[in-house]
C-alpha cells in the first residue's frame, strides 16, 4: 500500500487521473443513484399497480366462478319450484351437474315430511366423481347443518366457510368443499327447504393460484374468522388460521394484516415472508366476507431492476475504468514537455549545460513554457561559448606571457652575469689605469721616456679596452627587451559559469 501511493505521488498524470476520476465518478455515481433511486420508485409503483390489478382480476375469477354458481343455482330454483317432486328434483340435481362441469354437487334438502312416503327426511343429491355422475336420494339429519340452517336464519342466500362433506350417506366427497346455499320457497312463497351447490375448494385454490403477477408470488385466501381458504402450503386449509404462526416476531406483523383482511379492509403490506422482504396486496370479497392476498417477494417486484442495476454498473465500472485510462494517457501525454523540460533543468543543474529540450509546436501554457526555456537554454549555451572562447584566448594570452615573462627572467639573468663578467673586464684596464696614473703622478720626472712611452702606450689601450666595452654594452642596452609588468606577470582566467 506505502509502494501504491508512493508510485502515486511519484507520478502527476496518475494523480491528476484519479483526481477526476474522483470527481466526475462522485458526481456520476450521484447522478446515477438519485436516477435509480427515482427509478426504483417508479417501478415499485409500477409493480403494485401490476400487482393489484392481478389481485382485482383474480377476484374477478373468483367473482365469475360464483355469479355462474349463482345464476345456475337461480335457474334450478325456478325448475324446481314449478316441479317438486322426487324424481324431477333427482333429475334436475343430475342435470345440474351435466350442465355445469365446474359444480361438485348439488342438493335440494326439503323441509321433514315434506314426502311422507321418504320418511322424515328428502335430499336430492347428486356428486361428481371422476367422469361419473351419482345421484341419490339421502335422508341423513342435515337439519342441523350450518348449510341447510343459516340460510333461513338469515333469510338470505350465501355462501359458506369451507368444509369437508364427510357426513354418513350414501355418497360424499371427503374433500374440502365451499358452497353456495339458497333458501328454497315455492311461488306461493311456503318454505319448502334449501337449495346446496358446492364446488370444490381445490378448484377454488387453481383458479386463485394460477393467475400470478410475478413468477414466484403466491396467494392466500382467509375466510370470516381467519381461516385459511386458499393458501400455497395445502396442510394449512381449513385447520389452520393466519393468527395460528408460532414464530412470534412473524406474529407481529401477521396479527394487524390478519385483523386487517377479517375487517374487509384493502390495501399493502410490507412483511418478512420465508426470510425475505415481500409485499402483500389484499383485498375482501365483499358478497362472502371473504379476504384475497397476493404475496409478492421484492426480490421479483425488482428482478428487472436489480439486473439492469446490475449491468448497469458493470457498464458504469468499465467506463470508469477507461476514463481512468483515457485521463491517465491524456495527461500523460500532456505533461511529456512538463517532464522533459523538468529533466533538463535537472541535468543543467548537474553542469550539463549542452542537453538539448526541442521546441514544442504547440501554442498552448505549456508550449509556451517549453519554447521559452528554449529560448533561453539557445542564448545560455551562446554565453557559455563565448565566455568559453575568452577563457581559452585568456588562457593562450597567459601562456605567451608566462613563456614571455621566462625569457625575459633568463635575460636579466643573462644580463646580470654580463654585466658581472664586464665589471670585471673593466675593472682590471681602469685598476691598469689607476696604476699607472699614480706611478706617473708620483715620479713623471723620474720616469723614463722609454717606460713613460711604455706606460702611456698602456694606459691608451686600457682606454681602448674600456671604450670597447662601452660600446658593446650601449648596444645591448638598446637591443635589450622590455621588463614584463609588475606582480607575476598573468592575467587573470575568466571563470565559466
Amino acid at each position: 500500500m506505502t509502494r501504491f501511493i508512493t508510485y502515486i505521488r511519484q507520478h502527476l498524470s496518475l494523480r491528476l487521473g484519479l483526481l477526476i476520476l474522483v470527481v466526475v465518478g462522485g458526481v456520476f455515481v450521484l447522478s446515477l443513484g438519485l436516477l435509480f433511486r427515482q427509478t426504483k420508485h417508479f417501478l415499485r409503483q409500477a409493480a403494485e399497480r401490476h400487482a393489484l390489478q392481478v389481485l382485482d382480476e383474480t377476484i374477478g375469477n373468483i367473482n365469475g366462478i360464483m355469479d355462474r354458481t349463482e345464476a345456475a343455482t337461480a335457474d334450478m330454483e325456478r325448475l324446481v319450484q314449478q316441479h317438486i317432486e322426487p324424481d324431477s328434483l333427482l333429475a334436475y340435481s343430475r342435470r345440474m351437474l351435466e350442465q355445469h362441469p365446474d359444480i361438485l354437487g348439488f342438493t335440494v334438502a326439503l323441509e321433514p315430511y315434506y314426502f311422507p312416503e321418504y320418511g322424515r327426511l328428502f335430499s336430492a343429491y347428486s356428486l361428481r366423481r371422476a367422469d361419473s355422475i351419482q345421484t341419490v336420494v339421502e335422508s341423513h339429519d342435515y337439519l342441523t347443518q350450518d348449510w341447510y340452517r343459516m340460510p333461513y336464519d338469515q333469510q338470505r342466500a350465501l355462501w359458506m366457510e369451507p368444509y369437508i362433506d364427510d357426513l354418513p350417506g350414501e355418497t360424499s366427497s371427503n374433500e374440502y368443499n365451499y358452497s353456495f346455499v339458497k333458501p328454497l320457497y315455492t311461488l306461493d312463497g311456503r318454505r319448502v327447504g334449501v337449495l346446496c351447490t358446492d364446488l370444490l375448494l381445490k378448484w377454488l385454490s387453481a383458479a386463485v393460484t394460477e393467475v400470478k403477477p410475478f413468477p414466484n408470488s403466491s396467494a392466500i385466501m382467509l375466510g370470516h374468522d381467519g381461516h385459511y381458504i386458499v393458501h400455497p402450503d395445502t396442510t394449512k386449509l381449513v385447520k389452520e388460521t393466519i393468527f395460528s404462526d408460532p414464530d412470534p416476531k412473524t406474529r407481529q406483523d401477521i396479527i394487524p394484516l390478519g385483523q386487517a383482511m377479517i375487517a374487509g379492509q384493502s390495501g399493502m403490506w410490507a412483511m418478512v415472508v420465508d426470510g425475505q422482504p415481500a409485499h402483500l396486496f389484499y383485498r375482501p370479497l365483499e358478497r362472502t366476507g371473504w379476504s384475497i392476498a397476493i404475496v409478492c417477494p421484492d426480490s421479483d417486484v425488482f428482478s428487472s431492476y436489480n439486473h439492469t442495476l446490475v449491468i448497469v454498473w458493470i457498464i458504469i465500472g468499465f467506463f470508469l475504468l477507461l476514463l481512468l485510462l483515457f485521463c491517465y494517457h491524456t495527461i500523460r501525454r500532456a505533461i511529456i514537455p512538463i517532464n522533459q523540460l523538468a529533466a533538463t533543468t535537472r541535468r543543467m543543474a548537474d553542469g550539463e549545460f549542452d542537453v538539448e529540450l526541442p521546441p514544442s509546436p504547440h501554442p498552448d501554457t505549456i508550449g509556451k513554457l517549453q519554447n521559452s526555456f528554449f529560448c533561453m537554454q539557445k542564448n545560455i549555451q551562446a554565453s557559455i561559448s563565448n565566455l568559453q572562447s575568452v577563457n581559452a584566448e585568456t588562457e593562450q594570452r597567459n601562456k605567451e606571457l608566462q613563456q614571455a615573462y621566462e625569457l625575459v627572467h633568463e635575460a636579466d639573468q643573462r644580463k646580470t652575469e654580463f654585466i658581472r663578467e664586464m665589471t670585471h673586464q673593466i675593472r682590471t684596464p681602469l685598476n691598469i689605469i689607476n696604476g699607472f696614473t699614480q706611478v706617473i703622478a708620483a715620479n713623471h720626472d723620474e720616469l723614463p721616456s722609454e717606460e713613460l712611452a711604455d706606460i702611456t702606450a698602456r694606459m691608451r689601450e686600457s682606454a681602448k679596452d674600456i671604450t670597447h666595452i662601452t660600446r658593446e654594452l650601449t648596444a645591448m642596452k638598446s637591443l635589450s627587451p622590455s621588463p614584463p609588468p609588475m606582480g607575476g606577470g598573468r592575467v587573470a582566467e575568466a571563470s565559466p559559469l
